[in-house]
């Protein structure tokens, strides 16, 4: 398992290296990757994020993400705000359904992407519902009551927000 987490982080630090080329805001991405997806892994095996992985990780990367982009600090700090409110929303209405490491974890998520915590968080939820929706095709109404670690779906959203956050957001906004 292990050597599989190392494969999929130095895949996704490649290709964030890539598509983000040597800016600053390669060292934020690439320490967000490298705490979110030991904490899906994490989260897959033992159904917990681990505080130590989401709360010195949220602090560490918004302070890299601010030393990398020092004007969007505001924007980052809501980010990570924003998001801990719309999963701590969930977590309120249905702890059962929605972990506290969940809603940790998109604060340390929100305070690296800013708004783009939006983009990392639609795409959380539409990957989560092929698992879903085959549960629900499989099982029927009783598929209701299994639960799904949310943490792989949170990490799949940070990665395509940190690929292609911009992007997405610009086209769903002005077009």
């Amino acid at each position: 398992r292990q050597w599989v987490v190392a494969g999929v982080t130095a895949a996704v630090f490649a290709a964030l290296a890539y598509h983000i080329g040597l800016h600053p805001r390669l060292v934020p991405a690439l320490l967000l990757t490298a705490l979110v997806v030991p904490a899906a892994a994490i989260d897959l095996k033992h159904r917990i994020i681990p505080d130590a992985i989401n709360l010195p990780g949220a602090l560490l990367v918004y302070a890299t993400a601010v030393a990398a982009q020092p004007d969007r600090w505001a924007e980052l700090l809501i980010g990570g705000l924003a998001g801990l409110v719309f999963l701590g929303g969930a977590w309120v209405v249905s702890p059962k359904g929605m972990g506290l490491g969940d809603v940790k974890m998109v604060l340390m998520i929100g305070l690296a992407l800013g708004k783009y915590v939006g983009v990392a968080l639609f795409a959380a939820f539409c990957l989560s519902l092929v698992p879903s929706v085959g549960l629900l095709l499989v099982k029927g109404l009783r598929a209701r009551k299994i639960g799904l670690p949310f943490g792989p779906f949170l990490a799949f959203g940070a990665i395509v927000a940190l690929m292609w956050g911009p992007q997405i957001w610009d086209w769903y906004i002005i077009g």
